[in-house]
């Protein structure tokens, strides 16, 4: 497709990449409602978080989407229904004595945002390093009760190397 044609059906670059990501912002809510079929609440809050964090880590456009950069029309639709299913796996969990008492469905959303940047610094050295970070960030959203969980990986030793990396995109 050219540039005019596409220009001809979406106002901007942003509504195009929101129209691509679609079914992957969707899937979301999917995956959310999928999880609610795993008996163990905690176990499905995370399976929900690595299904989509591994998504996040293949699609670099999804990272935009989820950080509220595309399409306001676009984020409008499609923002309902994932914060529907995550409420209902967030509310079953927190019911369960397994996250924290004051954690919210909006941290969902913030949690996949701090994964971004680990994701895109490390993506041609670490490709599994958010993996690392996702560990870490569970466990703070873990009720304080539970057992830490164990980093499934060692921390980077050659920071600058990642970060330089980010920087030549």
């Amino acid at each position: 497709m050219g540039t005019g044609t596409a220009y001809r059906h979406f106002p901007n670059k942003q509504a195009i990449a929101a129209e691509v990501l679609a079914d992957a912002t969707e899937q979301i809510a999917v995956d959310a409602r999928e999880a609610l079929d795993i008996e163990d609440p905690w176990q499905a809050l995370v399976t929900f978080f690595e299904r989509n964090a591994a998504r996040q880590a293949r699609d670099r456009g999804l990272y935009e989407i989820l950080t509220g950069q595309g399409d306001d029309e676009q984020q409008e639709r499609i923002w309902p229904g994932i914060i529907a299913a995550v409420t209902q796996l967030l509310d079953r969990a927190r019911q369960a004595g397994a996250v924290r008492e004051d954690a919210e469905p909006q941290d969902v959303a913030v949690i996949f945002a701090l994964l971004g940047p680990v994701i895109e610094m490390s993506r041609t050295t670490t490709p599994d390093l958010w993996k690392r970070y996702l560990a870490l960030i569970l466990d703070g959203l873990r009720a304080t009760t539970q057992p830490a969980l164990p980093a499934p990986a060692p921390p980077l030793q050659t920071l600058p190397v990642i970060l330089k990396a980010g920087k030549s995109r």
